[in-house]
């Protein structure tokens, strides 16, 4: 009996095993399709870091039971290992430049409008004071912040275009996208210690908040194009995760609550589907090297990151080490803010700041070498 029993609980393993295997092919196969067509496939592909995990636990337990199934979930790791890389990178210091070579390194931060509207009362002023310094004074040669916010109304703290830009004698790009109650400006910027021998802007169709910026930057002879986007938000709030965590127990709750979240991701899966790809488009016509930066507000397991990373690689994904999560909110180990780049340029080193947390995004920057 026991050998029996043995003998079925491997093949409800193994078929359980197939399962996983099948469940991540197709959530592979969802990367490809952009979700205005079909929406469907932004939350398969949404769930593909759940496969990744069973289908390695699956392999650890064919492993410890010594059987030659393991090599099922095994060929899948090793032909899939980019998509691993994705959520965790290994690398351990790259091929440092020649000291002739010509190196740009680039800080992107959604400075989540230096959190001005949290200072009602002027209790956040030191931390917003903090996080602007902390910006003005990086060694980076390029910024590209997201959710910039300059007042220049009489105030001291946040004359952010001053403070960042003119106080340092960088060059700078300004989308404003719109103006508060109170004349100050919110947008894009790009500010360089580099030249700026061109600039523009991509609308995303009627929105107002969401935008990509670029700038030509002329690095002592050499031009390179920076890109700086914004992607739709998820719009998903720390509220609405405690809202959810706290529906457990109550299924007309969560069931409302589900139905929500479910509403605002579908939104978001569409909107970035049609924004990435007018980015992609005006990326294509670049005839320099181009690096892009932003909050991309999707995971890497999406359709977003999937056709910027067909063309383009991942700053994280060559040189960053760990999870290199950037939200910086309840839901642990995200990366929605990258940096990516082109032929022509080679990413030798890449940070994120977790110390710098004041925003509900955190900063990275990457360094990268001008290739002959």
């Amino acid at each position: 009996m026991s050998g029996a029993f043995k003998r079925i609980r491997r093949k409800f393993w193994f078929i359980l095993n197939v399962g996983v295997v099948l469940w991540l092919l197709l959530a592979v196969y969802c990367l490809q399709v952009p979700p205005y067509e079909h929406w469907q496939a932004g939350f398969i592909a949404f769930s593909l870091p759940g496969a990744l995990v069973l289908n390695f636990l699956f392999f650890v337990y064919w492993l410890f039971q010594r059987s030659w199934i393991m090599l099922l979930p095994l060929s899948v790791m090793v032909l899939g290992w980019q998509y691993h890389s994705r959520f965790l990178a290994l690398n351990f210091g790259g091929d440092e430049p020649a000291g002739e070579a010509k190196v740009l390194e680039v800080l992107s931060y959604n400075v989540h409008v230096f959190n001005a509207y949290d200072d009602r009362d002027g209790s956040e002023l030191e931390a917003s004071a903090e996080m602007i310094e902390w910006v003005a004074t990086h060694p980076a040669d390029v910024y590209c912040l997201q959710e910039f916010y300059n007042n220049t109304k009489g105030s001291t703290v946040y004359n952010t275009v001053s403070r960042i830009g003119q106080r340092y004698d960088k060059f700078r790009h300004f989308s404003v996208a719109y103006k508060d109650r109170n004349k100050a400006e919110i947008g894009i910027v790009i500010f360089s210690k580099y030249p700026i021998v061109n600039k523009g802007v991509i609308e995303f169709g009627e929105s107002k908040h969401n935008r990509a910026i670029f700038a030509d930057l002329n690095m002592k002879g050499d031009t390179v194009r920076v890109y700086s986007a914004h992607l739709q938000s998820m719009s998903i709030k720390a509220r609405d995760i405690e809202n959810t965590y706290s529906a457990i127990g109550n299924q007309d709750l969560m069931k409302r609550e589900g139905r929500n979240l479910a509403r605002r991701l579908r939104r978001g899966f569409i909107a970035r589907g049609h924004q990435v790809e007018l980015l992609l488009e005006h990326i294509r016509e670049s005839p320099y090297p181009v690096i892009v930066c932003g909050d991309f507000n999707d995971i890497p397991f999406s359709y977003t990151y999937q056709v910027l990373s067909k063309e383009m690689a991942n700053a994280f994904e060559e040189a960053g080490t760990g999870v290199g999560a950037t939200y910086n909110g309840p839901i642990p180990f995200l990366r929605i803010d990258n940096q990516f780049y082109s032929t022509g340029l080679r990413a030798f080193d890449f940070r994120t700041y977790p110390e710098m947390g004041l925003s509900d995004h955190l900063p990275i920057s990457a360094k990268y070498v001008l290739e002959r």
